[in-house]
């Protein structure tokens, strides 16, 4: 398991707004995401979570698509970044 607590993941949290498509999407992202901006976001190569324009939340890892608050998709996205050594 990682050292890093889920508070410290947590704590990283950088929300911008990567919106090409015009969907009124947020990008909620976490760790690694140092250079991520409003105007360049690497969905692939960066932890994320995306809030919809309706300010439902959704977080697409490992070819699943989960739904739900943003507390429990932090949570489970921190778990699988633990998981496959994203936080080593």
């Amino acid at each position: 398991m990682a050292v890093v607590t889920l508070s410290e993941f947590r704590a990283t949290l950088r929300v911008t707004w990567v919106d090409a498509d015009g969907r009124g999407e947020k990008v909620f992202s976490y760790w690694n995401n140092e250079l991520v901006t409003s105007k360049l976001c690497a969905r692939e190569e960066v932890l994320h979570l995306i809030r919809n324009a309706d300010g439902s939340f959704y977080l697409e890892i490992a070819n699943i698509t989960k739904e739900g608050s943003l507390e429990e998709l932090e949570e489970a996205l921190y778990e699988w970044a633990a998981d496959e050594g994203w936080l080593d």
